[in-house]
């Protein structure tokens, strides 16, 4: 089995009682789609959306589109049963075979250490953005939290490390303007270059 199949089967294997084992603090989830800069008209890409935790908070900014992207297709089933939304797309399938572009937002939420290759990550990141469209890698904790629940899930999962460093992979293709590494939330955020 793959690295990529690996991960796909872990999820599809925990779809179905994700929203209920995994909480996440509608608080912080508001600051960083507001950091995102996610603004009423604009085209949102949601990548590895997991069951769509983002998707109210995203659409109450009135995009014209949301696009949610998960390599788990038990993962979009849960995502499509909950929110029914014109301005969302979904799709059940790997972020590097994706080919839209154009988006004004990228976000990837509480998926980063899933990511092996993060300078292919953010090369991939940066084509789906438009010219100055914002990329943003979140977590709604803090990095020993996100170690904690990551330990031991084997090829699945990478450790995260400090914000500046995790950010350096991505400063080829994106100006990174904005960083938190505390206690309580984690992210690095940046324009395309």
């Amino acid at each position: 089995m793959t690295e990529t199949e690996e991960i796909r089967s872990f999820f599809d294997r925990l779809a179905g009682t994700w929203d209920e084992c995994c909480r996440h603090d509608p608080r912080r989830i508001a600051a960083i789609v507001t950091l995102a800069g996610v603004a009423e008209g604009s085209r949102v890409a949601d990548v590895a959306c997991g069951t769509g935790v983002l998707f109210p908070e995203i659409l109450s900014r009135n995009p014209a589109l949301l696009f949610g992207v998960d390599l788990s297709g038990e993962m979009i089933k849960k995502a499509r049963a909950k929110i029914s939304d014109p301005r969302l797309r979904l799709a059940a399938a790997d972020v590097f075979d994706v080919r839209e572009t154009g988006f004004d937002t990228v976000l990837l939420y509480c998926a980063y250490p899933h990511f092996p290759d993060r300078a292919r990550l953010a090369e991939k990141l940066a084509g789906m953005l438009k010219p100055g469209g914002r990329v943003m890698v979140a977590h709604g904790e803090g990095r020993e939290e996100v170690n904690r629940c990551h330990a031991g899930a084997g090829r699945v999962s990478r450790r995260l490390g400090p914000v500046r460093e995790e950010a350096a992979a991505f400063e080829g293709a994106f100006r990174i303007d904005m960083t938190a590494d505390t206690e309580e939330i984690y992210f690095f955020s940046g324009v395309k270059l």
